[in-house]
């Protein structure tokens, strides 16, 4: 069997041996599958002693017959680069930047993900939208900033923090169905308010079917953390399949789904559950929950992961069975860094919920056969919004005014194209809202190149009191302290005031943005 998503046996032999155009010919109507040398090299010993007139006629015979096999082969089964390409995009959940063995961890469980990256490019400045769940996947749902939907976007949805609306914000699952792809969700949605019934379904956002959860839960049960509520779906109805891992049952169901849209482009969205919390075992079936975030429980997260990687995987191995997987854009990311305690960050300083390199940079893996060269390392400094706007760049779509996304089509930098990207700026920002009279800002930071500018505010504790115009400062070089452990910010004025500057006028936009979007947001969201 062909590697998943790498270079079969036959294609490798075919560019170690020069055998020419025939035996290329034959590899290409015979892969996948192990390399057997095509009839015309097995009698190459036999043609020294023949006639050169017998030897023209066989080999114009075989000629002829490569052709009308090749025409006929393009007839039956258009070739990939003909139809639109699959796309399936992979999100974890918590998963730290250096859990991956390709991002140099030495005990990574990680062989399926690892053969990903060195079969596309993989990213090192590559960051999630946010520090937390439902603004980066809100922001990669939309491939905008959701500082530009108002403050309560920038915090967990539910509570106080409205979801996306399915009738105002446009979504990549709309986007693609309108190019004509078959649309899938399998897994963790997040991105809705408190519920994901009905009109707040993910169906309702442009998903032609969806099979997941809404918040978290147990990975055997299926109910919620907290309570005894049944938390997994299928296209906004309860369903159940009690003690089956929960990523196990989002894998089949996108292998079912791939097996079933084989035959026109399809989008598939699939936002696992692990790493995060409940920590359970993935090979002790119906395992109890094993509470708190310590450095103890290290060891099952690394089983967890592994599991994740397995699931990974089976998805891989389903589009190398039904021959797509040189026509399947595949994108691997996490929503934010992994968590206190448990997670491997390394190198980085930070977890979850914070803005230091640890809590927003992850494990970003672009795959595409043929199209994006193998073995690529790419440190430009990407974001989720960027996936997003790579997506509608390759279905056709461009968004229309008042929706415009903030990400940059991705593809000519992994086809090693010069992009000017890293002389962008990103910006970050969290602010807290449960529990508060008003939000109040956390962290918020920029980088642009190798610098990195952040503000913590007196709210950086869920306890604290609102303090949004006190903060300290940091300046970190990151090209020559990727751990932000010297603060530059009296050694580098200029520096430290250019980034000042572009940051505070970022909010100000966002401020902007936001103000229009509350004039036209609906009543229901105004009370929150």
């Amino acid at each position: 069997m062909a590697p998943s998503f790498g270079v079969s046996k036959c294609m490798k032999a075919s560019r170690s041996q020069n055998h020419g155009p025939f035996l290329r010919l034959y590899v290409e109507l015979n892969a996948p599958g192990q390399y057997s040398p095509p009839p015309h090299t097995c009698a190459k010993r036999k043609f020294t002693i023949m006639s050169n007139g017998l030897r023209l006629l066989l080999l114009s015979a075989f000629f002829v017959l490569h052709v009308e096999l090749a025409l006929a082969s393009e007839k039956s089964a258009p070739t990939p680069r003909s139809t639109p390409p699959n796309i399936i995009l992979m999100l974890a959940d918590d998963l730290g930047y250096g859990e991956p063995g390709c991002y140099g961890n030495p005990q990574g469980r990680t062989p399926n993900l690892d053969r990903l990256a060195a079969n596309g490019a993989r990213f090192t400045s590559g960051y999630a939208a946010s520090n937390v769940c439902s603004p980066s996947r809100a922001a990669l749902m939309t491939g905008r900033y959701v500082q530009r939907l108002g403050p309560l976007y920038e915090d967990y949805f539910g509570g106080p923090a409205p979801g996306l609306d399915p009738k105002k914000d446009l979504t990549l699952a709309r986007i693609t169905k309108d190019a004509g792809y078959a649309t899938g969700c399998f897994g963790k949605w997040n991105v809705s308010h408190n519920k994901v019934l009905g009109p707040t379904a993910p169906n309702a956002f442009g998903f032609d079917r969806w099979v997941g959860l809404h918040l978290n839960h147990n990975y055997y049960t299926h109910k919620l953390e907290k309570g005894e509520e049944l938390d997994l779906y299928r296209d906004g109805e309860p369903f159940d399949r009690p003690g089956v891992w929960s990523d196990t049952i989002f894998a089949d169901e996108a292998i079912r789904f791939i097996e079933e849209n084989r035959q026109q482009p399809f989008f598939i969205y699939l936002p696992w559950q692990a790493p995060h919390s409940p920590l359970q075992d993935p090979d002790l079936p119906n395992a109890p929950v094993i509470e708190g975030h310590k450095a103890e429980n290290r060891p099952l997260v690394e089983k967890m992961i592994g599991r994740l990687d397995l699931e990974v995987g089976r998805v891989l191995e389903a589009l190398e069975r039904n021959g797509l997987a040189q026509n399947t854009l595949v994108i691997f990311t996490s929503d934010n860094g992994g968590s206190l305690n448990v997670a491997r960050n390394t190198p980085l300083r930070g977890w979850k919920q914070e803005l230091w390199e640890g809590g927003i940079r992850v494990p970003f893996i672009v795959a595409w056969p043929g199209v994006i060269p193998a073995g690529r390392t790419i440190d430009t400094p990407v974001t989720h919004r960027d996936l997003s706007a790579t997506v509608a760049a390759l279905v056709g779509a461009r968004a229309p005014a008042g929706q415009e996304m903030d990400g940059e089509d991705l593809l000519p930098l992994l086809k090693g194209q010069a992009q000017a990207l890293a002389e962008r700026p990103l910006f970050w920002r969290r602010q807290i809202t449960s529990g508060k009279a008003e939000p109040a800002i956390r962290q918020s930071s920029v980088r642009l190149q190798d610098w990195v500018y952040l503000r913590t505010y007196g709210a950086a504790s869920k306890k604290a009191p609102a303090a949004s115009n006190s903060y300290s400062e940091e300046l970190f070089d990151l090209r020559e302290d990727l751990g932000e452990t010297i603060n530059l910010l009296s050694a580098a004025p200029d520096r430290l005031n250019n980034l000042r500057a572009a940051l505070e006028g970022w909010e100000k936009e966002m401020a902007t943005a936001a103000a229009a979007a509350a004039r036209s947001t609906p009543a229901r969201h105004r009370s929150q």
